[in-house]
């Protein structure tokens, strides 16, 4: 295992998830930080009354861990489209939740084309969220004391989706102080056992 840490950037999604699911908290950071931009991405889409675009962030990173510890790589579904499957139909959960007296608007709707059937219902129970919860609550802390302050605000930035060009108008530094930052920031989670 020792000769896998050093390697976490070059290993697949679909083989971190297998390794995250082993309770190596290593390779499910490598996947945050990979997956992050496509969930606040997937995060703009929706809205609903008394939550915000982090709150929809940090219940798409929920749904990431739990597609870490339920993914199947024999089931012939890549782990890209089964995290994003997950990430929709989690946050059309929680719109559905928060009006559950109305109708969903067809807006937030996400159509599947015929794959929403493929993919169960997964139920978690009060206990088993909150400790997702908290796991996520550890890992973003981890990230957070582990990069600089600046390192932390360009990874942010750039998973948001924001292009090093905007980024470094946001922030009043050169593109390549952008890029400098992201890549001290990956080869620090890469070389830190964050367990």
């Amino acid at each position: 295992m020792a000769n896998i840490k050093g390697l976490y950037s070059t290993l697949s999604d679909d083989v971190l998830a297998e390794i995250s699911k082993d309770g190596d908290d290593n390779a499910f950071n490598e996947l945050v930080l990979r997956y992050l931009g496509r969930i606040r991405f997937i995060a703009r889409k929706y809205s609903a009354q008394g939550y915000e675009q982090n709150d929809f962030v940090q219940e798409g990173l929920l749904a990431l861990l739990h597609a870490c510890k339920t993914y199947d790589s024999q089931g012939g579904r890549s782990f890209n489209s089964y995290v994003s499957l997950l990430v929709e139909r989690r946050l059309i959960s929680i719109i559905r939740g928060s009006q559950s007296k109305k109708a969903v608007p067809d807006s937030v709707l996400v159509h599947f084309d015929g794959l929403e059937d493929e993919l169960t219902d997964y139920v978690r129970s009060p206990e088993e969220q909150l400790m997702d919860k908290e796991q996520l609550n550890q890992v973003m802390h981890r990230l957070h004391a582990l990069l600089s302050a600046r390192e932390y605000e360009v990874l942010m930035l750039f998973a948001s989706g924001l292009s090093y060009s905007k980024i470094s108008q946001q922030l009043n530094i050169s593109e390549k102080s952008v890029d400098n930052a992201l890549q001290r920031a990956r080869r620090k989670v890469g070389a830190n056992e964050m367990s």
